[in-house]
């Protein structure tokens, strides 16, 4: 039945976005004003222009392929109709994020996608470590949710309209302070939640949640919003340069970090998961200088593949009769897996941007445009980016290696269980096939989905002026040390744990840092305030103080009187 709905969905989808290859224009629904007063009028309406249509054809093709998964995957599951209905809810309001036409309406669908992923995470609620990440995740995201509003509340105040056409028109004549304020606000928004350096902690412990949830939220949509968010705000990012600085070398130090800690992480999901936090800072660096259709057409392919990648993992964790994640127990699974293996080898191989795949044409023009720019900051992050490429290289070949091709490592009563499930394979075959060929497209992409974004000359500067090493860099390093990496692991591997493995296995000691200095403190204040503002002075002065003001006065008035009388 839901997948039935969702898949007359698509068929609209596909419709509707040949109608705007066809017609290039935007079609515009207004269903009315949800508040008018004054020269204030928030509407309620959709906007189906270049960028929606975009973002809705991935989120849409994935979206009914994870709910067909997850129909299998989750089919012992006593509560599995539940978990179907909360994924159609998330996918409705994650629709109504990418289509609404004001800021408001992609706040309502902004902070939906937030809390059902706190039901989601939390979907197997007996487990402690499920419940914990889960309320990890509600809790950064709110504080990513907190500026969101405040960005509101400036727009309302400043602008008195929240729709993109007229903060479109409004901005190039707006104080530069405000838009820079703006543009702080919307990028710390979308740091938490897409999982950006500061505010990237509830990513990995989102992995607790089921294998379809990590495929859907934290692949192709959710995460993706922040970068969404960027790009639609790119009227008002366009005029704060200063900030778009810091933007680019927020996503530079977090995709290197995100790749240095996945190189010794050895949870499947969580390697995975790490991956998809380096691919949306690539997405960030190309918001930083500019590119916005390069960041919106890596959204565009990346879904694809790091859908794919989520799911082959859950099926090998699904045919693992204990449930591991941990791929040091698994090995030599390539000959009881074969259509597994083959799908994470080749969403492996698009996400190493390997020519040919499609991550190779939405991935290496954005590392190759950093250095297109011809600035300072530019040519740092673009060997920042190229690290980060390699890194990516290593640990992918580390993940297939290590649960495909490695000496078995599990018991043999494991081995004896795993098997193929062929209704999991069935979607996970269309990603397959979307891995492959979706980048040719991207011409399409570009060049008529992406004509509502700001064009600039790093694409062509990127095409024509750079020399030939530079194109091939990330190629070459990322092939090189991978065989680098299987020869280590198959002839000389020995395991020397130093005081850099344990700080990047440790994650950087970030949860500890975090946990430490910031939420420890601010519970002591909270402490401290309780115990001398809520139960002190407010009681003094408020109800408790009044009270007894009141009571004693009544007392002393009846003593005065029975002193009188006698």
């Amino acid at each position: 039945m839901l997948t039935t709905g969702y898949g007359g969905q698509l068929v609209i989808l596909f419709n509707m976005s040949y109608l705007y290859y066809i017609w290039e224009e935007s079609i515009n629904i207004s269903l009315g004003s949800w508040v008018s007063f004054g020269d204030i009028n928030i509407p309620y309406g959709l906007s189906l222009d270049s960028l929606a249509m975009t973002v809705l054809i991935p989120v849409g093709i994935v979206t009914i392929c994870v709910l067909l998964y997850a129909i299998e995957y989750m089919s012992h599951d006593p509560n599995r109709n539940r978990f179907l209905i909360i994924l159609s809810i998330f996918a409705i309001f994650m629709t109504i994020l990418v289509v609404s036409d004001n800021y408001v309406m992609m706040f309502i669908g902004w902070e939906f996608v937030g809390i059902i992923s706190y039901l989601l995470i939390s979907y197997w609620s007996t487990r402690i470590t499920a419940m914990k990440s889960a309320l990890s995740a509600i809790l950064l995201n709110r504080m990513g949710d907190t500026f969101f509003m405040i960005a509101l509340g400036i727009l309302l105040g400043y602008f008195h309209a929240v729709d993109y056409d007229t903060l479109t028109l409004a901005t190039p004549y707006t104080n530069t302070l405000i838009l820079n304020i703006l543009t702080i606000l919307l990028l710390l928004a979308a740091t938490a939640k897409s999982a950006q350096l500061g505010l990237h902690a509830w990513l990995l412990q989102a992995m607790e949640g089921p294998t379809p949830v990590s495929a859907l939220l934290h692949a192709a949509t959710m995460v993706c919003a922040g970068v969404y968010v960027l790009a639609r705000s790119y009227f008002i990012l366009e005029y704060s340069p200063t900030i778009l600085l810091i933007v680019c070398w927020l996503g530079g130090l977090t995709t290197l970090v995100s790749g240095l800690i996945a190189v010794v992480t050895n949870d499947i999901k969580k390697v995975i998961a790490l991956s998809t936090m380096s691919q949306l800072s690539i997405m960030v660096l190309a918001i930083g200088i500019s590119a916005y259709d390069l960041a919106i057409y890596h959204l565009y392919c990346h879904a694809f593949f790091k859908a794919l990648l989520f799911m082959g993992a859950g099926s090998v964790i699904h045919s693992w009769i204990a449930e591991s994640q941990d791929m040091r127990k698994y090995g030599g699974l390539s000959l009881y897996l074969p259509l597994s293996y083959t799908a994470i080898l080749i969403a492996s191989l698009s996400l190493m941007a390997i020519p040919g795949l499609t991550g190779y044409y939405s991935k290496d023009i954005i590392i190759e445009s950093l250095y297109g720019t011809y600035t300072y900051s530019g040519y740092i992050l673009y060997y920042i980016a190229v690290g980060s490429a390699t890194l990516t290289s290593i640990y992918s070949i580390r993940v297939l290696w290590l649960t495909f091709f490695n000496y078995p490592n599990g018991n043999r009563n494991s081995y004896r269980y795993i098997h193929e499930n062929i209704y999991m394979i069935l979607p996970m075959i269309i990603l397959v096939i979307y891995s492959i060929f979706i980048g040719y497209s991207r011409d399409t992409v570009i060049g008529h989905y992406s004509m509502s974004l700001p064009m600039n000359n790093h694409f062509i500067e990127t095409e024509y002026t750079l020399p030939t090493y530079i194109k091939l860099l990330p190629l070459i390093l990322g092939l090189s040390l991978s065989l680098l990496l299987i020869y280590i692991y198959e002839y000389t591997y020995i395991i020397r744990k130093s005081q850099v493995y344990n700080y990047f296995n440790n994650r950087i000691y970030y949860e500890q840092i975090l946990n430490n200095i910031i939420i420890r403190t601010v519970l002591r204040f909270g402490g401290l305030l309780n115990y001398y503002t809520d139960n002190g002075l407010l009681r003094t002065l408020g109800s408790t103080g009044i009270t007894r003001v009141i009571t004693y006065i009544n007392i002393g008035i009846i003593l005065n009187i029975v002193y009188v009388i006698v």
